[in-house]
Order: structure tokens, then sequence, then C-alpha cells
């Protein structure tokens, strides 16, 4: 059996630009593990806990047992409440690893396994004996995989499967009523039940007839509808709204070229306090460059009056060019703020500025802390709002948006290209890998949005097109898919 290697490093950190650059720089879903990449109902890709601010010291390597130094491509890195990690890709194999990283079980699917990460449910954290696993793959079929802890290795077993699930490349989601949501990669919505005592139960179906490989999201755009709806993105650049029940369309948008504007990454809800809630739709490139007019944009349609509310072009993209192949994460409100002066450390804590921005009576942005910022233009501050996005680019840059305009608020030059979403942790700092697999964090407080705090090029084992997904563990860490490999790395 290979064993986990684990090792020491030291990050490699960046200064802190002059406070004088700083410029304009929600709801949180996402437990304090990491079940499904952040990916909750709203695909918000936030967390409520603290990431590794302070850099990178300590590596895990995830290794198969048995079957090589690697997983297969498209890995995906999951938390449980207890700390243990599950390593999915291509591959047919499922892996589990305790919270040191010792491998501890396998279960193989047959056929190619999940693309996408599955979604991991846990006990309370008074109990560590058992997970259940829920996950789609690549072969075909949904699938409960139950994992009992009370051996050592894990003992990972088939709980019961639907098998005419066709291939999916979307993450299930969890309704509020405990029923599961899950996208085939041809069209096919399913809604999916799951007891102990009963199994597994398909309840509902609803094809579109178009490729759907991104994320969707369960949220309740209408009150007279019972429970979530489910938004879905397609690949032909159409957003849909489903009734909670699969029944039917509520409503569309089909504003998207039908045959260029691909939504790859899926779909994002952004809730603006009292205004209008949004689904927010990075662009991606369908073909070869310069085929898809509007790839590189990211497009907000509107959940009340269901129209295209604005839509943005990236200071440094290249419209049809570059691509958006990641979702966009949602910063926490920043409007929720620490008044106790601090020291601008990064991180936020009692002892610093804990993400805070004010608005007087008249809207005028302010920042918390008693700061004064004189360097700041009047007409920047005027425009403050405390919901604020992030995303990642193929023209390599990440980028912080406005939720309320769409007004880029500031950009961070990254290594190389990125492919995949940021994940944002309680603190509002980021975290994002590009294509060379090194790992940045970045500011995303009104502090100084935008502002490099350390980069870490340990794990830069790949090419400058790996996609690099992470999460943020409850242990001030991170968990990495890239390439073919899995990490668990911490402060």
């Amino acid at each position: 059996m290979d064993q986990t290697q684990t090792t020491r490093r030291s990050p490699s950190f960046f200064s802190w630009p002059l406070l004088g650059l700083v410029l304009t720089a929600f709801l949180s879903t996402a437990c304090g593990n990491w079940d499904e990449f952040g990916n909750g109902p709203l695909n918000p890709h936030n967390t409520i806990v603290k990431g590794p601010v302070g850099g990178l010291n300590v590596q895990h390597d995830l290794l198969p047992s048995g079957t090589g130094a690697s997983h297969g491509a498209e890995v995906g890195v999951m938390v449980d409440r207890n700390g243990d990690y599950y390593v999915s890709s291509y591959k047919s194999e499922l892996y589990a690893y305790d919270h040191t990283g010792a491998w501890m079980g396998v279960y193989s699917f047959g056929f190619d396994g999940p693309r996408a990460a599955p979604y991991v449910s846990t006990k309370p954290m008074t109990s560590a004996s058992s997970a259940r696993i829920f996950t789609g793959a690549e072969g075909g079929g949904f699938h409960v995989i139950d994992v009992d802890k009370t051996t050592t290795p894990f003992t990972m077993t088939l709980a019961d499967s639907d098998l005419t699930l066709g291939t999916s490349e979307s993450s299930p989601k969890r309704a509020g009523d405990k029923t599961f949501y899950i996208a085939g990669q041809w069209g096919d919505i399913v809604r999916y039940d799951y007891s102990s005592a009963s199994g597994l139960s398909r309840l509902s179906t609803f094809s579109l007839g178009e490729v759907v490989t991104g994320a969707i999201a369960l949220y309740d755009v209408d009150p007279q509808f019972p429970d979530e709806e489910v938004l879905v993105a397609t690949t032909d650049g159409n957003f849909y709204v489903l009734d909670h029940t699969l029944s039917m369309i509520l409503w569309s948008n089909t504003v998207g070229a039908p045959t260029s504007d691909l939504y790859y990454a899926g779909v994002t809800v952004a809730e603006r306090g009292s205004f209008d809630p949004i689904a927010v739709l990075p662009i991606a490139a369908d073909g070869a460059p310069g085929t898809s007019p509007n790839s590189g944009k990211v497009r907000a349609i509107n959940l009340n009056t269901r129209a295209v509310e604005w839509e943005m072009v990236p200071s440094q993209t290249v419209v049809s060019r570059d691509a958006i192949e990641g979702s966009v994460a949602i910063l926490h409100n920043q409007q929720n703020f620490n008044t106790q002066p601090g020291d601008g450390n990064p991180g936020g804590g009692d002892d610093d500025f804990g993400g805070g921005m004010i608005e007087d009576a008249n809207g005028n942005g302010g920042f918390g802390g008693g700061i004064d910022l004189p360097d700041v233009p009047t007409t920047a501050m005027n425009n403050l709002s405390p919901f604020h996005a992030t995303f990642a680019s193929t023209d390599a840059f990440l980028y912080g948006i406005d939720l309320l305009t769409g007004f880029e608020i500031w950009n961070y030059p990254l290594t190389v290209s990125a492919y995949d979403a940021p994940v944002v942790d309680v603190d509002n700092i980021i975290y994002v890998g590009d294509g060379s697999t090194t790992l940045h964090a970045v500011e995303g407080k009104m502090f100084c949005p935008g502002c490099g705090i350390w980069t870490d090029n340990s794990i830069n084992i790949g090419g400058v097109s790996d996609i690099v997904k992470l999460g943020v563990t409850n242990q001030r860490g991170l968990v990495v898919g890239s390439g073919s490999s899995a990490y668990a790395l911490f402060q």
C-alpha cells in the first residue's frame, strides 16, 4: 500500500500594495465541511470556515493504493464533517482517506467514475462512524455509497443505484425536503428520494433536450410554488427555471446565441439584500477561439424580471478569444462588518476589519473600523456595494465584480490561464489555482480588494491547462484536485 506522504513547505508571500490603491472592490449556504466543493444549493463557492491565510506549510498527498501513484483525470476531493477525505475522478475507483491522509479504502463503480464532485452526507461531529456518498458518474447512473468507518480500512458498499440515468457532469444538489437533483449531460434533470428503509426512488424527470455540463442551483424564485425551484443553464446559451416537482418549465431566458453561448460552468444564484436576486452565468468558448461572440463575458439574469440585468466584459479579456470555464464565486455580504479598529492583517477576526463596508444615509460608501482612505476617489466611494463576486478567466486574471451593476472592482494577475472556480472563506479571502497548479490567496475584503496575500507552487506538476479544483476545510486547509493528483494542504 502506498503510504501518504507528509512534507513541510515554506509559503511564498506577495507584499501588500499601497492602501491608496484600494478602489471599489451573501448569503452563505456552504457547511463548515466541503461536501460539494462549496457547490451548495445556490452554488456560491463559499464557506463559513477560515482558510489558510497564513500560507501552506503541511502537505498530504492522497495517493491511490495498488493502482499506481495517480488518480484519473478531473480529480475531485471532498471532506466530510469529521475530516476524512474522498477522491473521485474519471477512473472507476472512489477512494477514502482518514484525517491524516492515510488511505482507508476504495469503491469501484466498474465503469468511468464521477467527473463532478459527489455529495457527501455525514452525521454530526459527535458521530464519526459513517458517511454516505451520493453521486453521478461519467459511465452513467446515480449511486448511493455507504462508508463504514468502524473497520480499517473503511468498508465502502453500494447502498442503491439507478443505472438508467445517463452520463452526468454536474454535482448533485440536495433540497430542503432532502430530495436530490442531478442533471444528466444530455439534458435530463432528475429528482430522487433516498431512505435507508426503501432505498433510492426516482421521483420525476424533465428532459430539456440540451446539453448540461455545469452546476444546477436550487432556489425559491417564486413564492407561489412550494419549495425551491431548479435553475439550469445549458451549453446552448439557454437558462431555465423548473418547478420543484420537475413537471414544467416555469420560465426561461433564451437571449444567448443558440450555437455559441456556452454556459459550461452552470449557474450561481446571488442574493443582494433588498435588490432582486440574480442568476450569474459565465460564458465559455464553444469551439475554436473567435467562434463564440460572447465568450469571456459574465451575464446576469434578474430572477424577478426574468430579463438580462447586466453583462460585463472583464478588462483584460478579449471577447470571443478568452473564456470563463469555472463558476462565479459569491463573496460574503460585506455589509456585515466589525467596527473594532484593526492592524490591517488579512484574514478577518476581532483585531482587523472583518470585511466591513458601511453606507451612510445617502448611499455613500465608507469603511468600517474608523479607517480613513483619502486617496480613494469620491466617484469610486459612491459606487461601493456590499455584494461582490469573483471568477477566474483564461485571460490569466482573477476578477472582483459588483453584483448590483456588473462593474469590475479589481483584477489580480495569475501566473497563467485559470480553468476552474475560486473559493471564498468566511473572511472573504479568495483561493484560486491557475493552469500551472500555482495556488493563490487574494484579499476580497474592502480593506484591500484584489491584493495578493501569498502564492504557492509546491504542487506545480502539471501543464498550462490543468483544471485546479479547490475546497476549504474546517482546519484552515485546502483540498486540491489537479490533473490526476489529489492533496490536502494546511496552514
